[in-house]
């Protein structure tokens, strides 16, 4: 603990500047600083302003003379007992008497030896930094002990934490408190697969113009030398203005004014993060305030190395939930498929029923499809494959496909849906997702509502954002809940007893196609039984914009989208090549249903061995086969010639569905990608429209152009 005290004052008060000049000459040698006055009014204006180690006092002097000057001296309480030396001429014992009784600590007669003089004031001077010395000690000790009851404070709120994202924004709060510093931040980075960094910043009342701006950096140089060499760093304002390079081509904002950081480090020393402080309430940061910061980020590693834990032991519980889940959603629509399919099969039932049967069995076929697409995005989202196909939109029409899709549902639960749309509000966005986003809102609130009453979607601006709120009166959201509600496969009752089926992804997906658009979603709810509002925020398009063209209503898929008309394949002959025997029998059916001849195989090599014997005129292969695969096949044919059947029209048809599956297929010659299940009519749609737009050559080359079609039923 340094507490050192510099140069200190000495008054010299004589009214004859010649003594005065005196005085100074004998005193120089103690290197304080000589502060002269000519006067007792003067020397007492020089007492209220500064601080003194002793003053050196002559008693003859106009106006007010040397024992009036002291008296007032003794009568302030700030120099109550400032140290009097009397210098004078006169030896008189009255003289003497009064002066002590002033308060003097020494009566010296002039002419004097300047040794003597100096030696009784370098007492003083001394006596004098040991004084401020020890206040300097005792002021660090109690601004130390502060610090130390706010670390002990900030330990409990820092445990107390119930998210990583609050634990390292109590972090931040708690070492600008600890800091004394106008701004803080705090880095995260854990080195996990799909983990996001954490950062979080904390600012005082002076930077309360940049709160409601993107999070501020400080010296982001500085703090990748600090994460790399993974030690402490301090340095003062004229260190930092004399390296401007450090501070990221000076743009930081607020502009660093001081600066500390501590790194944060794992068990095994690894570095996970900084704390770093900028702009001292007083003064510049002191060792005391790395000690404190160092002390903090030790407490801060272990509550997030805690906190990391506990997330994983949580993780894997959800995950051994959704697990259990997962089978039950995925068995519960094959019971039904299943069972109508047996019932259908062995009992004779009237056309209505027969019709009603089927519906059924259409109707859990899209359950899980549905359930499929959704777990590929979640997919999509854990390895950052999520992709947004951004474009100025219109986000009403968005809206209103949504809602249309849902309302029949909602009809048949007897709830009203009320719609207040501003049909001006447009964004930069993915038309597809964004339709995916609010389907996912109207589901979550029609899944929870009561029959009978209603749900409210709105769409409005909210200054430079577009504001959609999703708001029912249904279950709503219980509050040790709220917090978790749009983390994924977080359900509010996961136990067997639920009312209410669902895997706990689609308000995560809301969440991370909301951020991937740069905008923000929150829930509220006032408690159970009392519904529950969810608000998306995206930013607005440029006002300057006119209106824009609205989205197709065909769906979620930008994808092919098969004419009405294309549905008779007669004259046409399809090469199939599926290795499942039960799918090969339903496309072979489809086909023909529809007058193609089908030539139908289960492997590559027969493939090969048929389009030898027969060119077709449309190739439908699978990809995952055994021995060769669906790539081998294409590619294979590929190298013929174009005479020989090298540009035969292709479909790839598999239930790989991710973007990168669709590339791959594209670029190994297929013109066109499917996913299963596909609907009967899109497959005849595809076929015939390879085969009308190979006979009119417009069929482009995907392996040499990286273009194609996909068709997502």
């Amino acid at each position: 603990m340094r507490a050192e005290v510099g140069r200190v004052n000495i008054l010299v008060v004589d009214d004859r500047p010649e003594q005065l000049l005196s005085l100074e000459a004998v005193l120089a040698p103690l290197g304080e600083n000589v502060i002269k006055a000519s006067s007792g009014r003067e020397a007492l204006r020089c007492l209220l302003q500064e601080e003194f180690a002793v003053v050196l006092l002559d008693i003859n002097m106009p106006e007010i003379d040397g024992f009036e000057t002291a008296t007032l001296i003794r009568k302030r309480r700030s120099t109550l007992h400032t140290p009097i030396i009397f210098l004078t001429a006169h030896n008189d014992r009255v003289y003497v008497e009064r002066s002590y009784s002033l308060g003097a600590v020494d009566y010296i007669m002039t002419p004097f030896a300047p040794e003597v003089l100096r030696t009784k004031v370098s007492v003083f001077v001394d006596l004098f930094k040991k004084t401020q010395k020890i206040k300097l000690q005792a002021e660090s000790l109690r601004v130390h002990a502060e610090q130390l009851q706010r670390l002990n404070r900030a330990a409990l709120t820092i445990n107390s934490a119930l998210s990583l994202d609050a634990m390292v924004a109590a972090i931040t709060e708690a070492a600008r408190d600890v800091g004394g510093a106008h701004h803080a931040m705090t880095l995260v980075k854990l080195e996990r697969p799909g983990e996001r960094a954490r950062t979080a910043v904390s600012l005082s009342e002076r930077y309360a113009t940049f709160q409601q701006e993107p999070p501020p950096s400080i010296a982001g140089k500085l703090c990748a030398y600090v994460c790399g060499r993974n030690r402490p760093l301090r340095m003062t304002q004229l260190e930092l203005s004399q390296h401007p390079e450090w501070l990221d081509d000076g743009g930081q904002r607020p502009p660093p004014r001081g600066y500390l950081a501590v790194p944060l480090t794992a068990a095994d020393g690894q570095n996970i993060g900084t704390i770093q402080l900028s702009d001292r309430r007083d003064g510049e940061f002191s060792d005391d305030d790395e000690t404190v910061l160092v002390q903090l980020a030790q407490l801060a590693s272990i509550a997030i190395q805690n906190c990391v834990h506990a997330e994983a032991r949580e993780a894997n519980r959800l995950k051994d939930e959704f697990l259990a889940t997962l089978s039950h959603e995925l068995r519960s629509p094959l019971n039904a498929i299943l069972g109508w399919t047996h019932l259908l099969r062995s009992e004779p039932f009237d056309e209505q029923r027969v019709s009603h049967g089927l519906e059924v069995i259409e109707r859990n076929v899209a359950a899980q499809t549905k359930l499929i697409e959704d777990l590929l995005d979640v997919s999509r989202v854990a390895t950052g494959k999520l992709r947004i196909s951004a474009a100025p939109m219109a986000l009403a029409p968005v809206v209103e496909i949504a809602i249309d899709a849902i309302r029949p549902a909602a009809e048949a639960k007897g709830l009203t849906i009320d719609v207040s749309l501003d049909p001006l509000v447009e964004v930069k966005g993915d038309a597809d997702r964004l339709q995916q986003v609010v389907s996912n809102l109207t589901s979550n609130a029609l899944k929870f509502t009561r029959p009978g009453d209603h749900i409210l979607v709105s769409l409005r601006r909210a200054g430079a954002y577009a504001e959609l709120t999703v708001r029912d009166t249904g279950e709503g959201i219980a509050p040790d809940f709220l917090p978790f509600v749009f983390e994924r496969f977080r359900q509010a009752d996961s136990t067997s007893r639920r009312t209410h089926a669902g895997l706990g992804i689609g308000l995560s997906l809301v969440r991370h196609i909301v951020e991937a658009h740069s905008g923000s979603v929150v829930a509220e709810s006032p408690g159970l039984q009392k519904g529950a509002t969810f608000v998306v925020r995206l930013p607005l398009l440029g006002l300057e914009r006119s209106s824009l063209a609205a989205p197709a209503k065909e769906g979620r898929s930008r994808a092919f989208s098969p004419p009405e008309a294309a549905s008779d394949l007669g004259g046409l002959h399809v090469l199939l090549v599926e290795d499942d025997a039960d799918a090969r029998e339903l496309l072979q059916e489809v086909l023909s249903q529809h007058r193609a001849e089908v030539t139908a195989v289960a492997s590559a090599s027969e493939a090969l061995a048929a389009f030898c014997v027969a060119r077709p005129h449309v190739l439908v292969s699978d990809i995952a086969m055994a021995g060769e695969d669906g790539y081998e096949l294409i590619r294979t044919i590929r190298q013929r010639p174009p005479h020989a059947g090298g540009d035969l029209p292709a479909l790839a048809l598999t239930a790989y569905a991710r973007k990168e599956d669709q590339k791959r297929a594209l670029d190994a010659g297929f013109h066109m990608h499917a996913t299963k299940p596909i609907e009967p009519a899109a497959l005849v749609a595809a076929v015939a429209s390879l085969a009308a737009r190979a006979r009119a050559g417009e069929l482009s080359c995907p392996w040499e152009r990286g273009s194609g079609d996909e068709i997502n039923p």
